[in-house]
């Protein structure tokens, strides 16, 4: 792996802060994403021609006919929280069946669970419900339900010893989403997440880390075809760095050349080898801010709020200040409680 940039290790309190604002971020990229979830990038523009700034309930053509209000987050979101719950009543150890049993019950109980649960997921808990195994229920899985939900991975993970996290991250994506493009996928989002836990600021660092982080996942999963997750990351990074030569982010018709181009040349859609190029390009377009990543992930089209939650929980990691009405609202709005969330697992992060 290339050299990441130095950083100092934070303390406790900072930990859980971290935490807390990878937690707040994933909640802020999901709602704000969650009304335009599957529209098309035109239809984005059209509707919203400066982009999306603020949360909004769904919309009367809401792609799934859901009615949610303003604030509201979706599976990302609950997913992340049963995960980390999972992890905490387990004293800090992984527990797959722990997952799918939390999962099962959510999905049964939810009012909009049959409206935004992903269909990897899905075919995955149908498959249960007729008792194949666990170790094959996920083997069709490579959408991005893995990579959404695995940033509690990231908080309890040391970036730095790549095998053990590839290894905790696939324990969790074995149910669902047993296939190495989502190992992979979701591998390096745990990568990016335990980096900024661990104090890390570089988006450049994001980028080297993501690929070290698909290289060391090579080969875990059931291998299904699929182009190069390694390619599709290097062809976001230069659409990126395009953009920014022309004047991006602040040269708004620069921005939006660059969102219209990884919407139609890479995808947004809910397959992980879209997914995680998209988001990786939407945090360095932000510079890493978590409100500026979610109105882009907003705006880009596709999988917006998986991508958004995705991001942002990266994001927050790394910049983990959040205007307090925003952290309000979000908790209002979906009974969360980041602070309590944030100090019951940060116990069990290696930088604790």
């Amino acid at each position: 792996m290339d050299t990441l940039s130095s950083s100092v290790l934070p303390c406790k309190e900072s930990i859980v802060r971290r935490i807390k604002g990878a937690l707040i971020g994933c909640a802020l990229g999901d709602a704000m994403g969650m009304p335009t979830e599957m529209w098309t990038r035109d239809k984005i523009k059209e509707r919203y021609p400066q982009g999306v700034k603020t949360f909004l309930p769904t919309a009367e053509d809401d792609f799934f006919g859901r009615k949610m209000p303003a604030g509201s987050v979706t599976d990302d979101t609950a997913n992340v929280v049963m995960i980390l719950n999972s992890i905490v009543e387990n004293d800090g150890t992984l527990n797959a069946k722990g997952y799918i049993d939390a999962l099962i019950y959510w999905y049964a109980h939810s009012e909009v669970a049959a409206l935004v649960t992903g269909p990897s997921t899905m075919r995955a808990l149908a498959q249960i419900e007729k008792g194949v195994p666990l170790q094959e229920t996920g083997k069709m899985g490579t959408t991005n339900g893995a990579a959404m939900k695995i940033a509690p991975i990231g908080m309890i993970s040391d970036y730095g010893k790549m095998g053990e996290l590839v290894n905790r991250v696939y324990q969790i994506c074995m149910p669902t989403h047993n296939t190495n493009i989502a190992v992979s996928g979701a591998s390096a989002v745990a990568a990016c997440v335990s980096y900024g836990i661990s104090g890390g600021q570089s988006v450049e660092d994001l980028w080297i880390l993501s690929k070290a982080a698909v290289i060391a996942a090579q080969g875990v999963g059931f291998v299904t075809p699929s182009a190069s997750l390694r390619f599709r990351i290097n062809y976001a990074q230069s659409i990126v760095e395009e953009a920014m030569k022309n004047g991006a982010p602040e040269n708004f018709e620069a921005l939006s050349n660059a969102l219209d181009r990884l919407y139609a040349e890479l995808g947004t859609s809910v397959e992980t080898i879209e997914t995680i190029p998209a988001v990786l390009s939407v945090i360095a377009l932000a510079g890493g801010d978590p409100m500026k990543a979610a109105q882009l992930s907003a705006g880009i089209g596709g999988d917006t709020d998986t991508i958004g939650a995705i991001s942002c929980a990266i994001c927050g990691a790394m910049h983990p200040d959040f205007d307090p009405d925003t952290v309000k609202m979000l908790e209002s709005v979906n009974e969360l409680d980041f602070e309590k969330l944030a100090q019951a697992i940060a116990v069990y992060s290696p930088y604790y």
